[in-house]
């Protein structure tokens, strides 16, 4: 499992401080919820135009540990960068990514793919490893800035 963290400017690169720092990734229960939505730029608190589904994953005090050690690694301890990130940090897993206009990915077409996949809602998942994004302009401009492997 990779997990991303998007980010619009580029930060320190993290791949050869993390694993000194953060030698695996805390272990993630099952998940709590399914989110399947719709984002149009320009809407209150929405950025880009995009469809995804997702399950959601809860956070526990390891994980927001981590996330800080994350922050000091990518923009230095006293960042406001990590004084101003959400809490608690909401993991999830993406299902899929659509264009928003037409796009076949519903709420039904994401439970239905989560019954044929049982095992998505039922095991507990390990990170392997973490990537770090620019998520400026369209997913085709998306670029990978880091990427830290835990094993």
């Amino acid at each position: 499992m990779e997990w991303i963290i998007s980010v619009s400017k580029r930060p320190r690169r993290g791949s050869d401080l993390c694993p000194k720092k953060i030698k695996a990734w805390p272990k993630f229960n099952k998940p709590v919820g399914v989110v399947q939505d719709i984002a149009v730029a320009g809407n209150p608190g929405q950025v880009c135009s995009i469809a995804w589904a997702q399950l959601t994953l809860s956070s526990d005090p390891a994980h927001e540990e981590a996330m800080d050690l994350l922050y000091d690694i990518f923009y230095g301890p006293s960042s406001e960068k990590k004084a101003s990130r959400d809490r608690p940090w909401t993991p999830h897993y993406s299902i899929g990514y659509d264009n928003p206009q037409d796009t076949p990915m519903t709420l039904e077409a994401t439970l239905g793919v989560i019954s044929k996949l049982p095992t998505l809602t039922t095991c507990e998942r390990h990170a392997k490893a973490l990537s770090l994004w620019s998520t400026e302009g369209k997913m085709g401009d998306w670029k990978c800035l880091d990427r830290i492997n835990f094993f």
